[in-house]
């Protein structure tokens, strides 16, 4: 009798689940439930997949962690997530239903390329694009998956495509249940193959760790080999964990993305949205536009001609780089009238001009600049006409000679003395604030470049990356000079502008010639100079690069200002990114140095 009543709560093929799902067949089973292909009797018998939580698996708050599941996926729309469409309840147990996917899990799919022999560049980039895709839209709607991983990415058989599935329940499970043992940590709801170092330490789910897992799983697609916990692929060279090598037509930017998803420190790991896969040689134009991080500046704000009325809090200046007043970086000044002066102090002495904008920055005069609203929603910055004209004027982009007016557009940027602002739409303490505050943490606000001390660390990861991969580094560094300074000393206005111009153009040009499918490592190193890491490039390769971009740097710079360069390659395997630094130092304008 037992036997018969536990058959009759098995779910079966021919069976209709609340009224309105026609089971078709089994798909596979989990340790919390199975899933089916149903037919759905309210939408002309269209194919749906059907995942039924088993009684005996069920746990207190499981209902309620797979509400927080369906309402998390329902939130997220994009053609590489699978859609969650609703959740039912049944005398099986509760019911998902989902977007049927015709295909095999990733996990068995690599096993089937296995046996073929591994899998060819454009079937490996096309789900890595898919899956990097997938999760970047999942991130953007501000959800954490906790358990990526090719066991839950599906690949459809038809049209080759992949599907991130399943996210959202084993995380809310995990975490119900390390409440009701009185756990402050513990198991998660992840798996220990694709966690990243500081989860399989820590535990607990992150962006972070959702992008170290994209670089296992799209690692796992090329060594066919699922890792065991803690195994890190950088450990180890490349050439030996690669049971059939690298795909022939892989770029070398490819490889590159994986080694920075799987970096230790997950800070450095980038954003699925950077992500970029595919073939730049196939192509018969350069697409690229490599994504870079910026400063966003938030939406538009909707102004349409005087027929929109201002609003005092739709728009501020977030100051980007403060050459003698490094406290002042990142504020937001709001531009909270239709008309402000800006200057050094709240009043001028012997003057009725009262100073609506207060930046003690030594370069900016006590009045120095007004702002006009412009009812379009961009403003005219104009250099202060009394009591007397600003000491050190106002800037356009890329402009070399000061101006009397500027019109600032939506996102634009300016130099006001040595200040730098750039017009935005939100305000301190905003979400986007945040962020403006975290670029300008790791990057210059003038240059956009890496600072320093950041840099030397990125140049590690990639000569870390040219040795795990098996290729050569070059390090192009350019100097400005002027026949005065001689590189010392403070920079002018002038040459703050010219700094940032060839800092612009030396990154554009290398990835166009490089083909790049990620921005090329690059950062400031000192006073007037910059370097970009140039991998898999030899000096000799590099040099007639070097000397094409620095063709270009000198058609933009003023009169007056030099731009020279020194390659130099990485050579051993101890050669870190200081010894890169150091020996550009030594003699600039020299040769070609080698670093052992």
């Amino acid at each position: 009798m037992g036997m018969f009543k536990e058959k009759e709560a098995e779910v079966r093929e021919g069976m209709v689940l609340v009224d309105r799902f026609e089971i078709v067949r089994s798909l596979g089973k989990g340790g919390m439930g199975e899933v089916f292909l149903a037919r759905d009797r309210n939408f002309g018998s269209s194919a749906v997949a059907v995942k039924v939580v088993r009684r005996d698996t069920r746990l207190p708050g499981d209902d309620e962690a797979l509400r927080k599941e369906v309402e998390l996926a329902r939130s997220v729309n994009h053609p590489n997530v699978a859609r969650v469409h609703d959740l039912h309840q049944s005398p099986f147990g509760p019911v998902v239903t989902m977007h049927f996917v015709d295909g095999v899990t990733l996990h068995q799919w690599i096993r089937e390329k296995k046996r073929m022999g591994g899998v060819s560049a454009d079937e490996w980039r096309r789900i890595a694009r898919d899956v990097a895709a997938g999760l970047a839209a999942i991130h953007a709607s501000g959800i954490v998956h906790g358990d990526l991983k090719p066991g839950n990415v599906m690949v459809d058989r038809g049209t080759g495509s992949a599907y991130i599935v399943d996210f959202g329940f084993a995380k809310e499970r995990a975490r119900t249940v390390a409440t009701m043992r009185g756990e402050k940590k513990g198991a998660d709801g992840g798996t220990p193959n694709y966690m990243s170092p500081e989860r399989l330490e820590k535990g607990g789910a992150s962006v972070e760790d959702d992008l170290y897992a994209l670089g296992m799983t799209i690692w796992e697609m090329l060594s066919a080999k699922v890792p065991e916990p803690g195994h890190h692929p950088p450990s180890h060279p490349i050439e030996k964990q690669l049971p059939f090598g690298i795909p022939p037509g892989l770029a070398t930017d490819e490889l590159k993305q994986i080694h920075r998803l799987l970096w230790k420190d997950p800070t450095r790991r980038p954003q699925a949205r950077h992500l970029r896969f595919f073939n730049p040689n196939t192509v018969a134009t350069n697409p690229l536009q490599v994504a870079r991080e910026r400063i966003d500046p938030g939406a538009n704000p909707p102004y349409r001609g005087s027929a929109t009325p201002f609003r005092p809090d739709a728009q501020g200046l977030l100051i980007t780089y403060a050459s003698n007043a490094r406290e002042l970086i990142g504020r937001v000044l709001p531009l909270d009238k239709t008309k402000l002066v800006l200057g050094r102090a709240p009043s001028v002495p012997g003057s009725r001009i009262n100073v609506d904008l207060v930046v003690p920055e030594a370069t900016i005069s006590a009045v120095h600049s007004v702002l006009a609203f412009q009812n379009n929603g961009c403003w005219l910055l104009e250099d202060a006409k009394e009591p007397r004209p600003s000491t050190n004027g106002v800037y356009g982009e890329g402009s070399y000679e000061r101006q009397q007016a500027i019109t600032l557009l939506h996102g634009n940027e300016a130099m006001v003395g040595e200040l730098r602002v750039k017009l935005v739409s939100f305000r301190e303490a905003s979400n986007l604030h945040e962020k403006a505050l975290q670029f300008l943490r790791s990057r210059d606000g003038l240059t956009g470049l890496i600072h320093e001390e950041a840099f030397r660390q990125a140049l590690d990861g990639d000569l870390a990356f040219a040795r795990w991969a098996g290729y050569p580094l070059t390090l192009a560094w350019f100097y400005l000079r002027t026949p005065a300074r001689d590189g010392q000393g403070r920079l002018t206005i002038q040459e703050m502008q010219a700094l940032r111009r060839a800092a612009k153009a030396a990154v554009d040009l290398f990835d166009m010639l490089l083909l790049s499918l990620t921005a090329c490592t690059a950062g400031l190193t000192g006073v007037g100079s910059f370097a970009v890491a140039l991998v898999g490039q030899t000096a000799e390769i590099a040099k007639p690069l070097v000397e094409q971009v620095l063709t270009q740097m000198r058609s933009q710079m003023p009169p007056g200002v030099e731009v020279g360069a020194v390659v130099v390659e990485a050579t051993g395997e101890h050669a870190r990114g200081a010894d890169l630094l150091e020996a550009t130092r030594r003699t600039p304008g020299g040769p070609v140095y080698n670093i052992t």
